[in-house]
């Protein structure tokens, strides 16, 4: 931002100021919903330093709207964002900056793949397999959350099949008259996959950037990557993944009612099921907590719900 104002150069501002904004919404923000629900003060001042922080960097170039979201916001502090001054940087965790940014690109292939098979991420899956994002290795928590999986491995992904391209435009000014014996050797397979993302054929190292990589899982796999990142989904379904899956489309469909119903998000409401579905009250306290049901019946002919 402030390489962007030294030469006012206000569409590099916003693109930054857009990249804080998908951060802060569609990460933690959606990372740390339970933990605005239950109230915890510090996902709250988290949010609230972030946001006002933020209003500061960008003032300069959105006064009026800056300084109105200042306003309702600050209570104990500068009347307008434009006497707040300029935020001093802190120093950054560059290591917990790295590791996140892998999982989130192992959460974005691991999307790519869920839409590839058809399965919705309601329905959890049994496994995840990661190749090429180590650094992502200490956050296998939010990984499996993420993408709705109970076990998140880090190795090789051996459940797809590789076909690797070059990259003509980068390639062809690089390896001159070399590149068709190159081009052969990757229709045919000839090649050595390197750590990194890279390739090793017929004696040239390919950089991630020089070559074009496909992975076709393997049946009963969904497979994607990118710039050396891997990721492989086992697709298998058990009875009781199968239960789980159900049950995450009951939620689902209650807190839909629950709001067409127009209920407040702390109203509690006691929850009749159709009697076909009595078998998902093997998961009754999951259900409870995540509707705030009170009650759960199992006699129905319909899903109905009712205000306590």
């Amino acid at each position: 931002a402030e390489a962007a104002y030294e030469r006012y150069w206000t569409p590099e501002l916003t693109r930054v100021f857009e990249t804080f904004v998908d951060d802060l919404s569609n990460w933690y923000i959606r990372r740390s919903r339970r933990r605005f629900w239950n109230g915890e003060p510090e996902a709250l001042e988290t949010l609230w330093w972030s946001v006002t922080q933020a209003l500061r960097v960008v003032a300069p170039a959105m006064p009026f709207l800056a300084d109105h979201l200042w306003r309702v916001l600050v209570i104990d502090g500068p009347d307008s964002v434009h006497l707040a001054g300029w935020p001093k940087a802190r120093e950054a965790d560059e290591t917990l900056l790295t590791e996140v940014a892998e999982v989130r690109r192992v959460v974005e292939l691991g999307r790519q793949a869920r839409a590839q098979s058809g399965i919705k991420l309601r329905q959890p899956l049994r496994r995840l397999v990661v190749q090429g994002a180590d650094a992502a290795a200490a956050h296998t928590g939010e990984i499996a959350e993420e993408l709705s999986v109970k076990e998140v491995e880090f190795g090789t992904v051996d459940a797809s099949e590789l076909r690797v391209k070059p990259n003509l435009p980068v390639l062809g000014p690089k390896l001159g008259k070399e590149l068709a014996a190159v081009r052969a050797a990757l229709e045919a397979g000839s090649f050595e996959e390197l750590d990194g993302g890279g390739f090793r054929v017929d004696g040239h190292e390919l950089g991630p950037d020089e070559v074009i990589v496909e992975r076709r899982g393997k049946e009963g796999w969904a497979v994607a990557g990118e710039d050396g990142l891997t990721v492989a989904l086992d697709l298998a379904l058990d009875p009781e993944l199968e239960l789980e899956g159900r049950v995450r489309d009951l939620i689902h469909e209650i807190n839909r009612l629950r709001k067409e119903q127009g209920l407040e998000l702390t109203d509690r409401i006691v929850l009749t099921l159709p009697q076909s579905d009595a078998e998902l009250l093997r998961h009754e306290d999951w259900i409870k907590e995540e509707t705030l049901a009170v009650e759960i019946q199992a006699d129905g002919a319909e899903l109905q719900l009712a205000k306590t």
